[in-house]
């Protein structure tokens, strides 16, 4: 009964191994209640085309955290829906600051057959009644170009996930193929789009190396979360008032 039960832990084991994303292997080097970051090695990448990824990669990167910041800080993506278009950034600035510096320390250590997995779960407005969104990216670097091939974009996250890290980290295979999608990163300056059997995979980006010392972070206007609050309270107010004139009596028309 024993050697059955531990038989039982292994194959449960390999399963969320082998679940816990698209590609075969991952290897974790750091993790948070908000992200994890992981090698991942070339010939375990799940590729159809082998000429769209170099064999070998310029490996160990060398990067500040503010330059993260300026890679990742302006990218904007749309979701198209039948309700209507929505654009809006990738990340948030503090996202971002969150694994920043794991990021770096990551790029440092990749060897020449590996790039980087990283996945964030961030929720700006952290109220029990808002959810955490994901996001999942490689990224990795060649002797012009670093290259970021992203995922899931802000998706969101079930509560019943949201607080296990087996569970909001296992996330769909990230494709390296081009593959019409409703959700897709909007052209910004700094990067190009990787032309993938002659269609624009609108989820890679390429940075030229050559340009990177151009690229800055833009600061946004905070309007999101005090627009938020704003509407709250204008509809507690709301009830409020028409509480008090149902108790009088009243019938109001506003």
């Amino acid at each position: 009964m024993k050697l059955y039960r531990i038989f039982s832990l292994l194959i449960l084991s390999l399963t969320l191994n082998s679940c816990a994303t698209g590609v075969k292997s991952r290897s974790l080097l750091f993790r948070s209640n908000e992200f994890a970051i992981y090698t991942v090695a070339r010939d375990k990448i799940s590729i159809k085309s082998e000429t769209a990824v170099a064999k070998t990669f310029a490996h160990p990167v060398e990067i500040t955290e503010e330059k993260v910041l300026d890679l990742l800080g302006n990218i904007r993506f749309r979701e198209e829906s039948s309700y209507g278009d929505v654009n809006q950034y990738v990340f948030e600035e503090k996202e971002i600051k969150e694994f920043a510096l794991d990021l770096v320390d990551g790029l440092q250590k990749l060897k020449p057959d590996q790039i980087l997995l990283v996945i964030s779960k961030y929720n700006p407005v952290r109220s029990v009644v808002s959810h955490y969104s994901r996001t999942g990216f490689y990224i990795w670097s060649t002797d012009t170009s670093i290259e970021i091939l992203f995922g899931e974009l802000q998706k969101e996250i079930s509560y019943d996930e949201q607080g296990n890290y087996f569970d909001w980290s296992n996330i769909p295979d990230i494709p390296f193929e081009h593959f019409p999608t409703s959700t897709y990163i909007l052209q910004g300056p700094g990067f190009s789009f990787k032309k993938v059997s002659g269609f624009r995979n609108k989820h890679w980006l390429v940075f030229d190396k050559a340009d990177l010392a151009k690229l800055k972070f833009e600061k946004r206007k905070k309007t999101t979360v005090p627009e938020v609050k704003n509407s709250v309270d204008a509809d507690l107010k709301s009830e409020k008032r028409i509480s008090r004139d149902d108790e009088e009596g009243i019938i109001n028309g506003d």
